[in-house]
Parts: C-alpha cells; sequence; structure tokens
C-alpha cells in the first residue's frame, strides 16, 4: 500500500515526485555521504519529510538487504543538514512505524548503524528499537511494527467503524454535550431528524477512520468483555492551546458505563499507541475545573494539573500534562 500523507502536526510524510529529486541530492553532505554513501542519482525514497511545506529530508522502508527475513524491512533516513538535532528524524521514523502498522504488510523494521554513527545509535534507542547483534561490520537492530489494536484484558481500543453508528448514537446526552460540544452544536443537534442524527454520526465515524492513516489525530472506539464502542478517546497533535507535536487527549463514555475506570483504562492504552506510533513524548489533557469525572480519569493516569487557563471562547480548563 503506497503512503498516504501522514502527519504528526511538526512535520509532513509524503511520496516523493519527480520534481523532489534535485532537492534530495543537493540536501546530501560530507556526514551523509560518510555514513549512507554518494546516493542514487535519481533517489526515489518511500516519504519526503516537509516541515511548514519545504521538504527537510527522507524516510524509507526497503527489502533488498540479505538479512532480511520474511515480512522484515530495513528502514533508513536522512536530514538535510539544517534541520538536524531537532528531533525530526524521530518523529519521521515513528510515522513510517505507523505507516507500516497501517498497511499490515510486514511486521519487523531493522536498522543498521555504523558504530560511529552518534546520531543514528540514538535514535534506534528513542525509536525503541533493540540492538540484534552485527550485520556487515555495523550494529544491528530490530523492532516489532506496532499494533493497531491494544487491550489490557478488560478493554481495547481499536479504529472505530461506521457499523458503530447507532451505539455511538446513544453516547450522546446532557453531560457529553455539557462538557464537549461548542457553544451553538446542542441547537444544531437538536434541529437534525433522527435520520440527519444518524448519517451525521456516520459521516464523523467515516472521517475519524479515514483520518487513521494520515493524522494528526487519531480516534478510537473503546469495546468491554461485553459490549462494543462504550466509549471514544482520542489523541490530537495539532489542537489548539497544545504545542504543535505534543498530543492533546479527549474522552467520552455511553452514560451506562460511566463510573467502572473504562476510560482510563483506555487513555492508558492510548498513551501506548501515542509512544509507539508518533513523536509525541508529553500529553495534555484540558479539563472544565466543574468537569469532576474527567478531573478523575486526569489523576487516575498520573497526570499533573499544571495552569489554570481560558481559552479563546472564554472556557476555563486546567492542564494536565503525563509524559508519553
Amino acid at each position: 500500500m503506497a503512503l498516504s500523507p501522514l502527519t504528526d502536526g511538526v512535520l509532513r510524510l509524503r511520496p516523493p515526485t519527480p520534481a523532489d529529486v534535485p532537492v534530495l541530492i543537493a540536501g546530501r553532505d560530507d556526514e551523509r555521504r560518510r555514513w549512507l554513501g554518494p546516493g542514487s542519482d535519481a533517489p526515489e525514497p518511500t516519504a519526503c519529510i516537509e516541515v511548514d511545506g519545504r521538504v527537510v529530508g527522507w524516510v524509507d522502508h526497503e527489502r533488498g538487504q540479505e538479512w532480511l527475513g520474511p515480512g522484515e524491512v530495513n528502514v533508513g533516513y536522512e536530514l538535510f543538514p539544517a534541520h538536524r538535532g531537532r528531533g525530526l528524524a524521530t518523529r519521521a521514523v515513528q510515522l513510517l512505524m505507523h505507516h507500516l502498522a497501517h498497511t499490515g504488510a510486514h511486521h519487523t523494521a531493522t536498522l543498521s548503524i555504523d558504530p560511529g554513527n552518534a546520531r543514528s545509535l540514538a535514535l534506534a534507542s528513542r525509536t525503541r528499537f533493540v540492538k540484534r547483534g552485527e550485520v556487515q561490520g555495523k550494529h544491528y537492530f530490530r523492532r516489532r511494527v506496532p499494533p493497531l489494536v491494544y487491550s489490557d484484558g478488560v478493554v481495547t481500543i481499536r479504529r472505530p467503524r461506521v457499523a458503530d453508528a447507532d451505539a455511538q448514537l446513544t453516547t450522546i446526552d446532557d453531560e457529553q454535550i455539557r462538557w464537549l460540544w461548542r457553544p451553538g452544536e446542542r441547537e444544531q443537534w437538536a434541529a437534525k431528524t433522527p435520520e440527519e442524527q444518524r448519517a451525521h454520526t456516520a459521516q464523523f465515524l467515516r472521517t475519524v477512520v479515514d483520518a487513521f492513516a494520515c493524522g494528526p489525530k487519531w480516534t478510537f472506539s473503546v469495546d468491554t468483555r461485553d459490549a462494543a464502542h462504550v466509549a471514544l478517546v482520542d489523541c490530537d497533535l495539532a489542537k489548539a492551546n497544545v504545542a504543535p507535536g505534543t498530543a492533546n487527549i479527549a474522552y467520552a463514555c455511553h452514560p451506562a458505563h460511566r463510573g467502572h475506570g473504562y476510560v482510563t483504562r483506555a487513555v492508558r492504552l492510548l498513551l501506548k499507541f501515542l509512544a509507539e506510533h508518533t513523536g509525541a513524548r508529553e500529553a495534555h489533557i484540558l479539563v472544565d475545573p466543574d468537569n469532576l469525572a474527567s478531573l478523575r480519569v486526569a489523576s487516575a493516569i498520573g497526570a499533573t494539573a499544571v495552569e489554570t487557563f481560558t481559552t479563546a471562547d472564554g472556557e476555563r480548563n486546567i492542564r494536565h500534562v503525563v509524559q508519553v
């Protein structure tokens, strides 16, 4: 499956075009040639790395290495000199791992790194690759492609389905509207017929399903062992009032399933997703001071309240921060 444009709020991966070839070649320097060689005259990486609309490097996965087994790919990357040391390569590799997870075509990613390449060795550690020996005089690292479904045995988070529309409709009550809906949305919703409400909900679910390949927001349905779609949780890496590339976490639970700790469990699983699929290292939960149930979730996952602020819409929030 070809890579769809994919972003984490800081950088964007997209398929290369012929117009990128001179840019990719011009970005090479002596350090690049030292670790990766002279490079092809017609580079075709899996993706170009863009920041603010400019190509700043590339990331790649390929099958050509003799040490690779079935279902394994080797990962490579390069950042142009002016953009090194900012964590962009880490973010790009993490997003590439998300792409590999989404395609489902491979189960393991590998890295081969020269022992003297300190930057790449540090990246291997940050992106959870584990050293497994040596290949052709280089350190050899492996990492399983991360899952798209996470479970702790009590709850499971998974990609939503349009078929969840009926269950999603039953989650909407005054409590959810009070805390999560913007001014005027209640009136717009009430003006719809039941058929229009269902169509609107189905379209919402189609949108979040489509976004799963491209970010910067990922939404999950929460299942228990006895019921499907009892809650929604999401992480947004391009949310207002949160620094770009930092995750904002939000959640909503079906009225009949509140008070059982399901959302807390789901948010903990969401943090695992963030750690394995993105470069986010911090997550924020913005909670109205009167929303006691949501405050309990933030406390239960170990988030720390760091400030109270007022949004541009005049809403007061307590910012809670937890490390990913």
